[in-house]
């Protein structure tokens, strides 16, 4: 069985609402953001927000959304955090239906969403980056599509977005002292957090070793969490990088739909946690026959970033991602 997957597909891995995030955003690409909004601000007055004692939002719409272009709304000021280039922004998601101001999905009752603030996102998504960038945790912001805007036929999409929370993009927490010799020393780059692992030596383990290299205070992840990370990866033979999510952007995926030795490996740990795995082939890619990595012993170090618990399904008519993407690099990702 295929363990491996293309790096694009692990960087739009995500929770069935970020296909909604994604999906209408990217066509808004030509909205020009504007201080409070863009597009026909006045025309997003009908909607608010609250969130009720259980954590659900209700959307209140007063009156008709007359808007002929993308548009966006600060509907509510956060007094948080400041939401910079390089964070994780936390965004809870409501999909609304812009007539009657039913919400037919959410996940602010489910977790939250991770996005990373950076140039590959301001360049493709600069609506979404602005929204994000120009306001502070606790902000509430609507986002209106009309369905001319996807093609005939297509209904007006009417979202609001919540920034719950702000993270850094590498691990944070306690340093934690490492009295097993035999495992290969791990440095950080000071400014950006980058690990680099040097050469392991010696005789490489037969069974998992899971040692915490930084202890956060974040979650805990849990069994087939939804988990956001950065991660670095060589082999124990030579010490050659072969894998890491550094050369692009921090990378989510289902913790039940990955190798062995991340789903043993990193259930339990912390958010804000950096962790180093050395996975025998027995929990990496021993069963995947022709494949480079299958004899191999590997050495990873993750920073687990966010994680979020498994969600149901919502009634949606939106694709789920695709299982048939091309295998081109050697993630800990299987099918």
């Amino acid at each position: 069985m295929s363990r491996t997957v293309s790096r694009s597909r692990r960087s739009r891995a995500a929770a069935p609402l970020s296909l909604s995030i994604v999906g209408a955003l990217l066509l808004a690409g030509c909205a020009a953001p504007e201080p409070r909004g863009a597009g026909d601000i006045e025309a997003l007055e009908p909607v608010s927000m609250e969130v009720n004692e259980e954590g659900a939002p209700v959307v209140t719409v007063d009156g008709e959304i007359q808007a002929e272009e993308v548009s966006s709304r600060v509907l509510k000021d956060g007094d948080g955090e400041d939401v910079n280039d390089g964070d994780i922004a936390l965004v809870q998601t409501a999909i609304v239906d812009p007539a009657s101001g039913e919400v037919t999905a959410e996940n602010f009752t489910q977790g939250s969403e991770a996005v990373f603030l950076n140039d590959t996102l301001k360049e493709g998504n600069d609506v979404l980056y602005n929204m994000l960038d120009q306001n502070k945790v606790g902000a509430q912001i609507s986002f209106f599509m009309p369905g001319a805007q996807m093609g005939q036929g297509a209904p007006d999409q009417l979202m609001v977005f919540q920034i719950a929370d702000v993270r850094p993009a590498r691990a944070e927490g306690e340093s934690v002292e490492v009295t097993d010799e035999a495992l290969p020393e791990v440095t950080l780059n000071e400014d950006s957090g980058e690990p680099t692992i040097a050469a392991p030596e010696g005789d490489a383990p037969t069974e998992l070793v899971v040692q915490p290299l930084i202890e956060g205070d974040g979650e805990e992840v849990g069994e087939g969490d939804y988990v956001t990370v950065q991660y670095k990866g060589v082999k124990w033979s030579d010490g050659e990088e072969f894998d890491s999510s550094w050369t692009g952007e921090p990378t989510g995926f289902q913790l039940d739909q990955v190798v062995a030795g991340w789903t043993e490996g990193l259930q339990g740990q912390k958010v804000g946690s950096q962790v180093l795995l050395v996975v025998p082939p027995e929990k990496g890619y021993g069963d995947s026959d022709g494949h480079e990595l299958q004899e191999e012993t590997l050495v990873f170090v993750v920073d687990i970033l966010h994680t979020m618990a498994p969600a149901e399904a919502p009634e949606s008519t939106e694709p789920a991602p695709s299982e048939s993407a091309p295998a081109e690099s050697a993630s800990p990702e299987s099918e």
